[in-house]
């Protein structure tokens, strides 16, 4: 099983979900939004909504690490109404549409009148939420509406703090701001755009790969050796996320010219991760338009190069990486003590290995999903099978076992998707249980 997702290694997002109530942690309601909302005003508190997607690896840190957190339990069980969110299930949909969700986590904190007050996009540690939650508390005390900056806008269109406030107020309120933000960053000095306060703000509030925004950001990620590791992060994060929603698009409208644009920005920006990422937007286009031939040119080349490393190979570039890595932190000053270094640890232990196992389960799925010849199952389950002797995730044995069916290996195919049910998380249980189901009774 595979879900194509973008997701920012570089800012320490890391790889169990959701317990609608946490014993020591977080105590999320249940209902509809419309409920959550009328209890926020009865009450007079914010919302505090976790959107999450089942096959998102932040999101189920935050379950395991943070929600889970007696403080941050104490704090937002007290302070907020709390409220999970599957983006892509029910009414999430629409919801998520609505409060431009481009990427996930995505936690708002929303007050009785449907209004966004604060959002904060990513993995975050438990002191880390608690300082969000009373930012989001603080923003609530003092926040304007947005009637207000459209009547003081002609009056005060050369106050820095009004721009940026009123900028951060249209992207809130989901509409287009890219003119007044644009206004904003023309009052600034060359040295205060590219202060980490104005490229957060560019980056917060980026929409489209144009415009001053884009030009800044893009700007500072071809000159990267000039700028501190906070405004790289800001910069890398907005941009990010923008060609998330971007590609979706361009994806959702079969929309050629605009992926050749987001092609060229990959160019730009991605440095030495271009190629790669410019063959995952090429792949996932064609499964979208369904030009099987470019599919298999792009999937099986890329197949080659991870098929070529054997296990005692890469076993040796994990220890390898990890050792760069903790060279690298040591000589930049990297606080080693800090949860989400101890995440970034973990993971880079075995970064050769288990990225390749991810990298052959993402492309014998896409076989999954869009091929019909039995040629072309067998050679994805050569790719499965690889990725499961590097890693026995319930993922990939749920990706092994639809290839075993789809070639008619029927008993084997139910063995394997047996043991993905007992080894899958909550939320995907119920999902693996259906697979199996229609296996036995011959209707997958």
């Amino acid at each position: 099983m595979n879900r194509f997702a973008f997701f920012i290694l570089l800012l320490g997002m890391g790889v169990g979900l959701i317990a609608q109530e946490n014993a020591a942690g977080i105590s999320f309601q249940q209902g509809e939004f419309q409920a959550m909302l009328d209890k926020a005003k009865a009450e007079n508190k914010l919302i505090f909504m976790d959107v999450y997607t089942t096959w998102c690896g932040p999101c189920k840190m935050l379950d395991r690490n943070t929600f889970s957190d007696a403080q941050v339990g104490s704090k937002f069980n007290a302070s907020f109404v709390n409220y999970k969110l599957d983006a892509e299930k029910g009414e999430g949909i629409a919801i998520a549409r609505k409060y431009a969700v481009r990427a996930y986590p995505n936690m708002l904190f929303i007050n009785g009148q449907g209004e966004v007050v604060h959002r904060v996009v990513g993995y975050r540690p438990p002191e880390e939420l608690l300082k969000e939650g009373d930012a989001a508390a603080q923003k609530a005390a003092t926040m304007k509406p947005l009637s207000w900056f459209d009547e003081n806008y002609a009056a005060k269109k050369t106050d820095k703090s009004f721009m940026q406030a009123y900028a951060t107020q249209l992207k809130i309120a989901n509409k287009d701001n890219s003119k007044v933000l644009g206004e904003y960053l023309a009052l600034l000095s060359p040295e205060e755009k590219v202060a980490e306060p104005a490229v957060k703000l560019a980056a917060d509030n980026l929409s489209q790969l144009e415009g001053p925004a884009y030009e800044l950001l893009a700007g500072i990620m071809r000159e990267s050796s000039k700028h501190p590791r906070g405004v790289l992060q800001a910069a890398y994060s907005g941009l990010m996320q923008v060609k998330s929603s971007t590609f979706q698009k361009a994806v959702l409208n079969k929309d050629r010219k605009l992926l050749d644009k987001l092609i060229q920005v990959s160019k730009e920006t991605d440095g030495p991760g271009a190629a790669a990422q410019i063959e995952q937007y090429e792949l996932e286009f064609a499964k979208a338009t369904g030009d099987l031939s470019m599919i298999r040119k792009s999937t099986e080349q890329k197949a080659e190069t991870f098929m070529k490393y054997k296990k005692e190979e890469l076993a040796k570039m994990d220890v390898e990486q990890y050792a760069l890595f903790k060279r690298q932190a040591l000589a930049e000053g990297v606080d080693t003590t800090a949860a989400q270094f101890k995440m970034m640890e973990d993971m880079m232990k075995n970064s050769a290995s288990q990225g390749a196992a991810q990298e052959l389960n993402n492309l014998a799925w896409s076989y999954v999903e869009t091929m019909t010849d039995k040629a072309d199952w067998t050679k994805a389950l050569a790719w499965s099978a690889r990725s499961l002797e590097l890693d026995r995730d319930a993922n990939y044995l749920d990706t092994y076992g639809n290839l075993l069916y789809k070639l008619g290996r029927k008993p084997e195919a139910i063995k394997i998707a047996t043991e993905a049910l007992e080894k899958a998380n909550p939320e995907q249980r119920e999902g693996f249980m259906e697979t199996l189901d229609k296996m036995k009774k011959g209707t997958l």
